[in-house]
Order: structure tokens, then C-alpha cells, then sequence
């Protein structure tokens, strides 16, 4: 069966307990006591907690924690005015006082980040620097904040980041040092960067200009956009790290990456192509942000990875903000039975002591580039994967389908499905069936769901209804295995929508219907095709999709064409065929 594959990927990739591993925390700059006493004092509380390695927010929005001569010579502020005012180094006093308990400190960089609701410093004295987005803005909005990025691929943009890194290095006995916002900014918020130099540059390569194109009806050339820009940040990673290694051979050079943040196909993601600087070794260990508040999600997303990354060392990065403390001491420990390479927990602020006295039950010795564990290959090819993925079909009705939740006849004559594989690559517990109708317009998707399938709480449209007992839809209209639309309901009925363009500002307008009878739950779903931009599908047309189920009660999170531990990962999903 096709679980079978799947549950491979949970099976433990080493055999014994790795005698080396990093066991860190990041701390962040508002956690930075302002005197020597307070550094002195949460080093050694980070230390009786089996803490082996400080990742220490030393660059961020646009300014050092350290005092900094490079900076000064660029006309900008050298040092952190609050750091600068008690007229300390905190870098140099964490790498002091954690010598001494043979700990390592990795000084954190925010690379591109760096500026919150004003441009910053750097943006300030370089303006031509800054990512420009597809309408011209600078910066994006989220949370009623402000975000304002660098643009890698600008001229004197790599020049700085090499000088200020390399001033690090030879400066400090660091152990390493961690990037972080090393990427573009969030896609569905932000499609930068579309400055003068950078349409130039892709126009010089291509012939076209980037902001003509539109991702759907010049598929191909807004693919050769994102690989182009893409392209640009792997090489600024290659140029740093040779810079840093020429420099201090010795420190380690990591990065926070987000896991769905490379280019699949023509989807932006990020624009970190971490899979090949996993497989170009860029860097010495990367540290994927495997964040999520549920533990077979967070097991999921290391799966993830793993098919991905291959041999690459790799750090969890563990969530723990607003985190219960059972969920993270699991999380935890599924993350070292993906990875002997280690766990960062993020972040210092949200760690109480309770949960610090527990997180890491033994002292373990920090690696360094010689001895760094490494990860078994996994035994399946990404290729085998891909030739699992499924099809259903999609039937024609001359009448409109009733959306209550009540099957009707028509539905009798539909390509039922079932077969459900949890996104750790088990059989599902929780048995669900799916099929698929169509007429002249609207596109009728049905769930029954047998067991657990409770009301929830959120009713408000748009609301996180995925985070319930739920039931999910991932069409890709196009067939283009790079994009989708997502579409979510509760047993209550609440609604949710996003794509991979403009995340949960996508609008659309799609009825739903829910029945709960005697255990089992039936979902009926009508979306116009109007609403997915598309007209009526001929005879034969084919879509991508994937539809997925999450028992919360149960913690199980399943889909109908199996995935490596994730959702919304179009390169994977099945395909619907149009038949009449």
C-alpha cells in the first residue's frame, strides 16, 4: 500500500545516540542584559539547562550590538545606541563567559531585514539599495507593521554584508555565524524585487522585462524570473561564505531557512534554494524553521526537509512561543530522531524555567566542522514519490448539485476515493472519502468523514479554520504543479480561503454545506469557476489537486495523494481529470 512508502521516512536515521550535537537557543536582542553581571548570569542559567550554543542577535535592523568600525566608516551608527550608552561589548561578553563552559556562540545576523515601519539606518544612507516591489512600493505591511528588505542582487549590497561579516569574524572567537532573514520577503505579501537595475540585469539575460510578465500566461519566462533571482541569492551566499572561510576557516557558517522557502517549479517560495546549498555545502549546517505549535506537524515538516536536504547537516528549529511544555519537550524529541545534528529552540524570551530544566535531558558536546554529524541518505529518490501521486475523476451533472451537506443521487455516479495517508507516511486512522462533480459552472467537491469530526469555535470568514477539526481542498487550476488555491471549512461550516499569490487575501465566493449524523460527517463544497478565474473545463482537462483532513482531537494530519509531510506543496499534489 502506499503507506507503506511514507512511513519510512519516520523510521530513525541513525542507530545509536550521536555523542555530538548542538543543543541551542537563540537569544534575541531585547533578551540582552545591558551589564556584564546579567550576561554572566544567563550564560550559566543557559549552561545547568545543557545549553551548549548561544545564537546571539548581534545585527539587527540595520545595527550592531558590538561596536562596529566597519559601520563607522559607512557613515552609520557603529553601535546600538542602548549598548552603546552602558558602554559594553555583549558580543565579547557572551563568547567570555560561555568559554568557560566550553559553549559555543554563533553571532546571529537579521541580513536583509532591516528596517520596522522607517527604512532604517542602511536604507537611509543607501536608498538604492531597497527591494522594490511589482507596484512600486518599498516594504510590505503585515500585522499593521512595516517591514523593509535589502535587495541582494543590488551593485555594493554584497561588498557591505562581506565587510561587516568578515569585521565579525576576525575580530571575535566566535564559533560560528548564523544568517537569518537570509531571503526575499514574504511572496504573498511582497513580489520584489522590480527596481530599475534589476529589470535591466534580467532584461540584458532574457530579452524581457520582469515586470511585464504575469506569472500564469507566461508561465515559462516568469519561471526564468524566479530562477533568475533565486539564482542571485545562492551566489551571494557562495561569495560570503568564501569570503568567511578565507578569512576564519575555523567558524561555522549557518542559515535559518524557511521550509517551503525555495523555488518548486515557477513558485517564488522565498527564493532560498536551500536543497542546493545543501548540496553544494554553502554552508557547514542549515537550520530549518520547522515552527509549528503541533507535533505531527512539526514531525511533518522534518520529513519534509529531510526529503529535501538529504545528507545536509541540520538543526530543528523548535517553536516555543505560547507553546504548552509537553509539546515542545516532544517536539524535541522527534526532532532527534530526524536529525543527530541538533536543536534550536526559538526563542530565549518564551523559555520558563520549568521548561529549561527539562528541554535537554543530558549534556552534549558542540560539534565543530571536522566532527559535525551527518545524516544517512535516505533510502527513496525524490522521483519515487513523485510517481505515487494519484488521480480521480471529475463527472458532469446537467443540474446544479444542492450544497447541504445531504448526498444526492448525483453523486452516485461519482469516482469515489479514499485511501488517506497521514503526512507521516501512515495509514490513515480516520477513514474519509472524497469525490468530484462538475457542471456548467461550479466545481462540487464531497468529504465523508467517519469519526471524530467536532465543532469548533471559529466562526469568523477567513478565520484559522485549519487549526479544528477541518477539512482542506489545493487546487492548482492551471496544472502547472506551481501554484494553488486553498480552500478550508470546520464542522461548523466557517470558510477560509488563500493562494500562493496573495496568501489570505485571496477573496472568493464558494458555498459550503456539513451534515453530522450518528459519527459521521459529510462536507459538501461548491466553488464557481469564476471564482478560480477559469472557464467551464472541456472533456479531458486536467488540474492539479490534493485534498486533506486534519483531526485535531487525534493529532493526525492526513491527505488523499500522499505527501512528504506537508500540504501545500503543488509539485506533489494528484491530478483531477475532467470527464463528461
Amino acid at each position: 500500500m502506499l503507506f507503506v512508502l511514507f512511513s519510512l521516512f519516520s523510521m530513525p536515521l541513525f542507530c545509536a545516540a550521536a555523542p555530538k550535537g548542538i543543543q541551542g537557543v537563540w537569544i534575541d536582542v531585547r533578551s540582552i542584559p545591558e551589564t556584564p553581571e546579567g550576561i554572566r548570569d544567563l550564560v550559566a542559567r543557559l549552561y545547568r539547562a545543557h545549553c551548549n550554543a548561544l545564537f546571539v542577535e548581534s545585527f539587527y535592523r540595520g545595527e550592531t550590538v558590538y561596536p562596529s568600525a566597519f559601520l563607522a566608516a559607512q557613515d552609520l551608527p557603529p553601535q546600538m545606541e542602548r549598548f552603546r550608552a552602558t558602554s559594553i561589548d555583549p558580543l565579547a561578553l557572551f563568547i567570555k563567559e560561555a568559554r568557560k563552559y566550553g559553549m559555543q556562540v554563533h553571532a546571529w545576523y537579521d541580513m536583509f531585514y532591516v528596517g520596522l515601519n522607517d527604512p532604517g539606518p542602511i536604507l537611509s544612507r543607501f536608498p538604492q539599495w531597497a527591494a522594490k516591489n511589482r507596484d512600486g512600493t518599498l516594504g510590505y505591511v503585515q500585522g499593521g507593521k512595516r517591514f523593509f528588505f535589502v535587495c541582494p542582487m543590488h551593485e555594493g549590497v554584497l561588498a557591505f554584508y562581506q565587510g561587516l561579516l568578515e569585521e565579525v569574524a576576525r575580530k571575535y572567537d566566535l564559533s560560528g555565524i548564523h544568517l537569518d532573514y537570509f531571503r526575499f520577503p514574504d511572496p504573498t505579501i511582497a513580489d520584489t524585487c522590480y527596481c530599475e537595475d534589476c529589470r535591466r540585469a534580467f532584461q540584458e539575460a532574457y530579452g524581457l522585462d520582469p515586470l511585464s510578465l504575469d506569472p500564469i500566461r507566461d508561465f515559462a519566462a516568469y519561471e526564468q524570473w524566479v530562477a533568475f533571482r533565486a539564482d542571485a541569492l545562492s551566489r551571494f551566499a557562495m561569495s560570503l561564505a568564501g569570503t568567511l572561510r578565507r578569512a576564519c576557516p575555523e567558524v561555522l557558517l549557518s542559515c535559518a531557512v524557511k521550509p517551503l522557502g525555495f523555488p518548486l517549479s515557477g513558485y517564488p517560495g522565498f527564493f532560498q534554494d536551500w536543497p542546493r546549498w545543501g548540496r553544494e555545502r554553502i554552508f557547514d549546517f542549515l537550520v530549518p524553521m520547522t515552527y509549528s505549535s503541533r507535533p505531527a506537524e512539526f514531525e511533518g515538516l522534518l520529513i519534509w526537509v529531510r526529503t529535501f536536504l538529504r545528507e545536509t547537516p541540520f538543526c530543528a528549529g523548535v517553536w516555543c512561543v505560547g507553546m504548552e511544555k509537553g509539546n515542545v519537550l516532544l517536539e524535541v524529541a522527534r526532532a532527534w530522531e530526524h536529525t543527530p545534528c541538533g536543536v534550536v529552540l526559538f526563542a530565549f524570551p518564551y523559555l520558563t524555567e520549568d521548561l529549561l530544566t527539562h528541554v535537554f535531558s543530558q549534556p552534549l558536546e558542540p560539534p565543530v566542522r571536522s566532527d559535525f554529524p551527518r545524516l544517512s541518505a535516505l533510502p527513496l529518490a525524490l522521483q519515487d514519490i513523485l510517481d505515487r501521486r494519484r488521480t480521480i475523476v471529475a463527472r458532469f451533472v446537467s443540474s446544479p448539485v444542492t450544497v447541504d451537506g445531504i448526498l444526492e443521487d448525483a453523486w452516485r455516479k461519482a469516482d469515489w476515493q479514499g485511501d488517506f495517508v497521514s503526512i507521516l507516511g501512515e495509514e490513515a486512522q480516520g477513514r474519509t472519502q472524497v469525490a468530484c462533480l462538475y457542471d456548467t459552472h461550479n466545481l462540487y467537491v464531497a468529504y465523508v468523514l467517519e469519526g471524530s469530526f467536532l465543532l469548533g469555535q471559529i466562526t469568523a470568514q477567513d478565520g484559522p479554520v485549519f487549526l479544528e477539526d477541518s477539512v482542506e481542498l489545493f487546487l492548482d487550476p492551471w496544472f502547472l504543479r506551481s501554484f494553488f488555491m486553498q480552500f478550508a471549512v470546520n464542522a461548523l461550516g466557517t470558510k477560509y480561503e488563500a493562494s500562493s499569490f496573495l496568501g489570505a487575501r485571496f477573496e472568493g465566493t464558494w458555498e459550503v454545506g456539513v451534515a453530522i449524523n450518528d459519527g459521521r460527517a459529510v462536507v459538501e463544497i461548491a466553488i464557481p469557476f469564476l471564482t478560480l478565474a477559469r472557464e467551464m473545463p472541456k472533456k479531458g482537462t486536467t488540474w492539479g489537486v490534493n485534498f486533506c483532513r486534519n483531526n485535531v482531537t487525534s493529532g493526525e494530519f492526513s491527505t488523499w495523494s500522499p505527501m512528504p509531510g506537508v500540504y501545500g506543496a503543488p509539485f506533489f499534489f494528484g491530478t483531477l481529470v475532467f470527464e463528461s
